[in-house]
């Protein structure tokens, strides 16, 4: 899924969305220059703002960087909430459905959308211009995932991309090069497919298109086919020149063409003709997660899976062998990443607007971004400080350049428009069915494509 650990997201219910419509303000309702300059004596009395994000990983990076933003502000106080992605968008969704959202939030592209068409974010450019913010020193497509209609609704915080994370240990033992340079295509699965060959294994030793070779007791898999768009097979359409949505705000999903039934068949051969990826398993409502990913690569039964740099802290403290990083193998239109990346936001009828500015404007500055990065939380906003989450990762051992290479590479943005959440879920629903071989990749995309144009034009 995303840069969260699920696979689904919530969808924003239509009721909602009419509510959160109904008490919204518009960029045009956005404070003026003067208005903005003005609120900043309005008092010297200490304002709490409320401060709500999801992972408890980067929470103790943001506890340091918000202890130096109080010694700076005294006359600010913020309360972090954290939540876990299972709970946070339906909690803010119904603050702000009651008025009562916190002041600042994480917010992502899949929300984005919906909340600034409903004037539930508000418009940061004049605040930018009045505070002479350089929006230079930010990853331009970063910026841009967050603008609408040519205002500014979220200074960027950190991004991502997606890699191989791979068994040292495992490699060693079945004496195969580390996968750092491999290749794909549909056709024959590439050097990605020989390698997941290589290190899949059964109880007696085979791998497959050995003699003997038993695809009933794997012991060991060289990789994981499984059923999440950006943290996997977003990449690999992307590799085959398949565009997901038409353009940014667009009502048309594109997935379902040749090329992209081709290459959702070989992400599917994987499991059910070469036996390198463990089989779809219902159950609990996940078909081949991200979270059953991460969990068989921790346990050592996975040689090798894509996935995003947040799940770095979380994978390397639970594995008891070396971690390695390779980047995403080449494709027929080349390595391409999904880059994706959260903002800071300022909820609209925040009662502190100013103060709610003064918080964002320093999570998103050089002295923040350099206390994440640098303690190995977040790749920065800001690109020049891009190293030092590099050289904090290196003092422990993982080398996670490959992330970073893929960004300054070809990459994608997760799609960005309204009610892709609803859209995405449509489409969930059809590939759970295309993993557990019941329906075929065709017809999954068929199916998947229609249900998803008509979540997208219904919201429109």
């Amino acid at each position: 899924m995303t840069r969260n650990g699920k696979k689904a997201l919530f969808a924003i219910p239509v009721a909602l969305t009419m509510v959160l419509a109904g008490c919204g303000t518009s960029a045009a309702n956005a404070p003026t220059h003067s208005a903005v300059a003005n609120e900043g004596n309005a008092s010297s009395q200490i304002v709490t703002l409320h401060y709500m994000l999801w992972d408890p990983n980067e929470e103790i990076g943001y506890k340091k960087s918000i202890a130096v933003f109080e010694k700076l502000h005294p006359n600010i106080k913020v309360v972090i909430e954290q939540y876990p992605w299972s709970q946070y968008w339906q909690k803010l969704e119904t603050e702000m459905a009651a008025g009562t959202a916190p002041d600042v939030f994480w917010d992502h592209v899949t929300y984005f959308p919906t909340f600034v068409t409903n004037g539930q974010l508000l418009n940061l450019t004049p605040y930018i211009k009045s505070s002479h913010i350089d929006l230079g020193q930010y990853y331009p497509n970063l910026l841009k995932q967050y603008e609408y209609n040519g205002n500014i609704y979220g200074l960027p915080k950190d991004w991502d991309t997606i890699a191989i994370f791979y068994n040292k240990k495992l490699f060693e033992k079945e004496h195969v090069p580390f996968p750092t340079n491999l290749t794909w295509n549909p056709e024959n699965g590439g050097t990605l497919l020989k390698v997941a060959e290589e290190m899949t294994v059964d109880k007696n030793g085979k791998h497959p298109g050995q003699p003997g070779f038993n695809p009933n007791e794997i012991v060991q898999y060289g990789f994981m086919s499984y059923n999440s768009n950006q943290s996997f097979y977003y990449n690999f359409l992307a590799e085959d020149g398949v565009k997901i949505l038409d353009h940014n705000f667009g009502t048309k999903v594109l997935m379902d063409t040749p090329q992209g039934v081709m290459t959702m068949q070989n992400l599917l051969d994987m499991i059910y003709k070469y036996h390198v990826s463990p089989p779809a398993a219902e159950g609990a409502n996940v078909v081949n997660s991200e979270g059953n990913a991460q969990q068989l690569f921790e346990e050592g039964k996975l040689a090798m899976y894509t996935d995003g740099d947040w799940v770095l802290t979380p994978v390397v403290k639970a594995c008891n062998f070396p971690v390695g990083i390779a980047p995403l193998p080449v494709g027929p239109d080349g390595r391409v990443s999904v880059m994706n990346g959260l903002s800071d936001a300022i909820y609209a009828h925040t009662k502190y607007p100013q103060q709610a500015w003064e918080l964002v404007q320093w999570l998103a500055s050089p002295q923040s971004e350099r206390i994440l990065a640098s303690g190995g939380y977040v790749w920065p906003g800001i690109k020049s400080l891009a190293p030092l989450f590099a050289q904090a990762w290196a003092k422990k051992g993982v080398n996670v350049t490959p992330f970073l290479e893929e960004s300054k590479g070809k990459t994608i943005s997760f799609p960005i428009t309204v009610n892709w959440g609803q859209a995405e879920n449509a489409i969930d629903k059809e590939f759970d069915l295309m993993w557990l071989g019941k329906v075929s990749p065709s017809q999954a995309l068929q199916a998947s494509v229609q249900q998803a144009d008509a979540a997208l034009n219904g919201g429109q």
